[in-house]
């Protein structure tokens, strides 16, 4: 069902593929709910000032532990 390069990735990140799935959405949607506060921020910069960079942090944290 997945590919050699598929089943290499999810050894070296040391999840199932359902795991693996979880985690990929879990972020996507965490980015895509992002989206709309940096649009915000983009032509109002004193509203979500610290928004994204805690945000992507936190993406960045999830992804070590």
């Amino acid at each position: 069902m997945f590919s050699k390069e598929c089943k290499l990735h999810l050894k070296a990140v040391n999840q199932t593929p359902l795991e693996h799935i979880a985690k990929a959405l879990k972020t996507a949607v965490k980015l895509q709910l992002l989206v709309p506060a940096l649009i915000i921020h983009s032509v109002s910069p004193r509203c979500f000032t610290n928004t994204a960079t805690n945000v992507m942090k936190d993406i960045l944290k999830d992804r070590s532990d």
